[in-house]
């Protein structure tokens, strides 16, 4: 009994750490029109040792993470808008994100990572008169995001026999993603009962980048519960103290006119089970809470932003081959809402009309992620 303790612990030790691991820290958090960019997770575990749950001291960690969803079902505030999936002229999001990893262990308490995020979007929507559908066209947003660089740091001495811990995470993502990548759109032109086509910004729920400096903070903790259990948390929060910055929307709403620089946040927490703990094999199930505030905590919240966010039931699969570490998580949506933002309050206060936007969830997405330890 006592062998098969250690064994958990030392096998279990290197994967509790990795349970959540994937890309590097995100910097907008959400799935569809409510902006979500990175690969979706935190991965403030990368590059941990497997002797005693800390990270491989002076040793360089590479993490390969992508993820997939596509958006299309449209809601105001909890309520789907169904009408828009009948008449055919929902707005369909196909995300992919890619996020490149590299890590480096000073100790087995404190590492640093740098993470290089890579995009693939589209945005898929239709231009109308009259009420019938003339076109569908696709606008594309494609290239480098945010670089992100952050250091983690474990509370407690990790230790093979310690049962629980605490990790903070605190960072930053530089602005080299575009904020501003441009496409054609199409519009019907009543005088003259032609499509026409120009060339703009494309939305800001496939744009590369934030287009500001941003502040990133982490928390990751577990508890083990039983020689094969542990209860995992992990919380994370994107800070934007810059307003807007500065790429036009051309929407008809006047305080929608700029995009805004919002806040995210995510967090997650659920079990794991040890299927096969001297191989490495993994289960987990849990929770996870991801969107955009209304309001950010630190700076004004002006401009156009789609607050909301999403429930999901996370399950996921991770196993571990010597220093390489696979995974697989799909997160299946169960509650999505998007709330009324500052622009949507300020209209219907200058106008006199209630306003409430709308937005595009993902009823699911999928993230692959890949660890090696040098």
């Amino acid at each position: 009994m006592r062998k098969g303790r250690s064994n958990y612990r030392a096998a279990g030790k290197s994967r509790l750490a990795l349970l959540i691991m994937l890309a590097g820290p995100v910097v907008a958090f959400g799935q569809g029109c409510v902006a979500s960019r990175g690969a979706g997770l935190t991965g403030v575990h990368d590059g941990v040792s497997s002797e005693d749950g800390g990270f491989s001291e002076s040793h360089f960690d590479l993490s390969s993470d992508f993820r997939w969803f596509r958006s299309h079902r449209h809601f105001v505030g909890d309520v789907e808008q169904t009408q828009r999936a009948a008449a055919h002229n929902e707005v369909i999001n196909n995300s992919n994100f890619l996020d490149l990893g590299l890590g480096y262990a000073f100790t087995n308490r404190f590492r640093m990572q740098v993470v290089v995020p890579f995009a693939l979007n589209s945005r898929s929507q239709v231009v109308s008169a009259s009420g019938q559908n003339l076109d569908r066209y696709k606008t594309n947003a494609a290239g480098i995001g945010d670089v992100r660089v952050l250091g983690d740091l474990w509370v407690l001495p990790p230790d093979a026999q310690r049962r629980w811990n605490v990790l903070f995470g605190l960072g930053f993502s530089a602005p080299t993603g575009n904020d501003g990548v441009e496409d054609v759109f199409e519009s019907y032109d009543r005088t003259s009962g032609r499509i026409l086509a120009k060339r703009q910004p494309v939305d800001e729920s496939i744009q590369l980048g934030s287009g500001a400096w941003t502040l990133l903070t982490e928390l990751y903790a577990y508890r083990q519960m039983g020689n094969r259990w542990l209860s995992y948390l992990e919380g994370s929060y994107t800070i934007t103290p810059t307003s807007t910055n500065g790429v036009p929307t051309y929407r008809s709403n006047p305080y929608e006119a700029i995009t805004s620089v919002a806040d995210s946040f995510l967090l997650r927490g659920g079990f794991d089970f040890a299927v096969d703990p001297a191989h490495g094999l993994h289960v987990s199930l849990g929770g996870r809470w991801e969107g955009v505030p209304v309001r950010d905590i630190v700076g004004r919240s002006e401009g156009f932003r789609r607050p909301g966010y999403t429930v999901s039931i996370e399950p996921g699969v991770l196993a571990m081959f010597g220093k390489y570490t696979v995974s697989v998580y799909a997160p299946v949506a169960v509650f999505r809402t998007r709330l009324r933002s500052v622009s949507d309050i300020e209209n219907s206060a200058a106008t006199g009309t209630y306003q409430h936007g709308d937005a595009a969830f993902a009823d699911y997405s999928i993230i692959l992620g890949f660890t090696k330890q040098l």
